[in-house]
């Protein structure tokens, strides 16, 4: 009994330690992204130039041995552990997820930057799980959705969205167009992970 107690709050304080960990990581980047934001404001009044998107932020991280969107294009060997392809553009949100699935050693996750990146994967790697921003480069999350769904090979494919939109009404529309599950940045590492488990563990 005692070691399980252990054990329980060993686990408990990785979660911890973890939670502590991505709110850093995501307290950083929304002060870096509003910092940007004022330079390239001031920067516009003083040159008077039309306003311009602004540039996408990336923060500094280290790379995970040179991995790449694209890298996990082709299906390498796995010793049968479930496949999790991320769709997401932003490298820091893709990192953060990767951290978070440390606690999840059996998963094989791989990233997709665009959607059209994400439809080719998915037909490549047979994804046990499919997880889903909607803001990409080249198209929208629901076109994504909806080509997986068109296809035989991934029609039953789960998928979980991860966005900052938090409007009840894309919600509902992306529940209702097949996602099974929709979660709103900055997200609850343990509510993720109990929507990681239960979709794994059915897969």
């Amino acid at each position: 009994m005692k070691a399980q107690n252990d054990d329980r709050l060993r686990q408990e304080l990785r979660l911890a330690q973890l939670e502590i960990k991505v709110l850093r990581e995501q307290l950083l980047k929304s002060v870096q992204e509003a910092q940007r934001a004022r330079e390239e404001m001031e920067a516009r009044a003083e040159a008077d130039l039309p306003e311009t998107a602004e540039p996408r932020v990336i923060l500094p991280m280290t790379p995970n041995d040179g991995e790449a969107p694209g890298d996990s294009a082709v299906p390498q060997p796995n010793g049968g552990r479930p496949r999790v392809l991320y769709v997401e553009d932003s490298e820091p949100n893709y990192r953060l997820v990767e951290n978070v699935l440390r606690e999840r050693p059996d998963a094989d996750l791989f990233w997709a930057e665009t959607g059209q990146q994400a439809l080719e994967m998915a037909r490549a790697n047979a994804p046990k799980l499919v997880l889903l921003d909607l803001d990409l480069p080249d198209m929208h999350g629901s076109k994504v959705l909806e080509s997986l769904q068109a296809e035989p090979g991934t029609r039953q494919t789960p998928v979980i969205v991860i966005s900052a939109d938090a409007t009840p009404s894309q919600i509902e529309r992306m529940l209702a167009a097949g996602a099974r599950n929709y979660l709103t940045k900055p997200f609850d590492i343990r509510r993720f992970l109990c929507m990681f488990d239960e979709v794994i563990s059915a897969a």
